[in-house]
């Protein structure tokens, strides 16, 4: 009975491993080439499979893109809260956000272009569709969460939390939008190193007038 769970344990890590080597290969290709000018055939090629068990995981090209879309957004939505969930103040965490982005937009680069360029065909359906609203809703809260705590301890002088939340976000999201389709490290550390201290030096109390 143990031996049957360990062999189907290890089937259900295969399965999952090879699902995620089909959507790396679809997410190469989407980004790069299109979704309408990717077929099954390049993907599976792309990820070293027959075609047949491409079909076995995805029933079509549209499922496929569905899973993307929702698994790529949730792993963005995961590695931007865990930084906010790190330990230290909340100023220190709201730094450490900002200077995460380039690195955050480097590795999420590829998925940005490609939901970018669909979303410009297919407009807000493609967000509501893929639970796009329920990522950024997750972020705001987080980053409310931390601003009305650093008000509270005196950190942060007292703004209007739901302004400063929007015009992080927005921020964060129209810089990466715009930075993702011909990214440059250097220059998106740059970018984001100075909307860290837009942010933080118009939210943190200083303790003294600068000399």
């Amino acid at each position: 009975m143990s031996g049957d769970t360990k062999v189907l344990s290890r089937r259900q890590r295969e399965r999952l491993r090879h699902k995620q080597e089909i959507l790396n290969a679809a997410l190469r290709l989407f980004s790069t080439k299109g979704f309408h000018n990717v077929s099954m055939q390049e993907i599976a090629s792309g990820a070293e499979f027959a075609i047949g068990t491409l079909y076995k995981f995805f029933p079509s090209k549209e499922a496929l893109f569905d899973e993307l879309v929702k698994a790529s957004g949730q792993r963005i939505a995961v590695d931007m809260t865990a930084v906010l969930d790190q330990p230290g103040t909340e100023a220190g965490r709201l730094r450490n956000y900002f200077r995460s982005l380039a690195g955050q937009l480097e590795q999420h680069s590829p998925f940005i272009r490609l939901y970018i360029s669909e979303m410009g065909m297919r407009g807000g359906k493609l967000a509501k569709e893929h639970d796009q609203p329920k990522v950024k809703a997750l972020l705001s809260s987080k980053i409310r969460s931390l601003l009305e705590a650093g008000i509270r301890k005196g950190l942060f002088r007292a703004v209007d939390v739901d302004v400063a939340v929007v015009a992080i976000t927005s921020t964060v999201e129209a810089l990466a939008f715009e930075m993702a389709g011909d990214f440059d490290r250097g220059k998106a550390a740059s970018v984001f190193e100075s909307v860290e201290h837009f942010f933080l030096d118009g939210l943190l109390r200083l303790e003294a007038p600068p000399q």
